[in-house]
């Protein structure tokens, strides 16, 4: 008897999600629809949109399609108090990998391209003999 008002009592408070997933599931089926419309009228047979906007309304789609997802189907409605204590380290320290890699990722492809035109020059060389 016990046992049974125990398992009543936990799953008051838990409210009924069905219909919001559904909402959801919905909105989430309308924005991919929103996506292939953007595209199609990107697309070389019809191009009534530049690609460039094109490309702009669909990553504003796909960022309303991550948040739904995150928000609502992760539970950070819900659990937000016991996710922000990770997530804010989390992207301190992604700011500072992009900080710390950003020079290689910039110059890199600089002194790389030197390289290899020294490396050219001297199999010319060598080949010349």
């Amino acid at each position: 008897m016990r046992a049974e008002k125990h398992e009543t009592e936990s799953c008051e408070h838990v409210p009924n999600l069905f219909r919001l997933y559904m909402f959801v599931a919905v909105a989430l089926i309308i924005c991919t629809a929103l996506s292939f419309v953007f595209n199609y009228y990107a697309s070389e047979d019809v191009h009534t949109v530049a690609k460039t906007t094109a490309f702009l309304l669909i990553l504003g789609v796909a960022s309303l399609k991550a948040l739904l997802v995150g928000y609502i189907f992760m539970h950070l409605k819900w659990d937000w108090g016991k996710l922000y204590f990770l997530i804010i380290p989390v992207a301190i320290l992604g700011m500072m990998m992009i900080i710390v890699l950003l020079p290689d990722a910039l110059l890199g492809v600089l002194y790389d391209a030197k390289d290899q035109l020294i490396i050219a020059e001297q199999f010319a060389k060598e080949m010349k003999k």
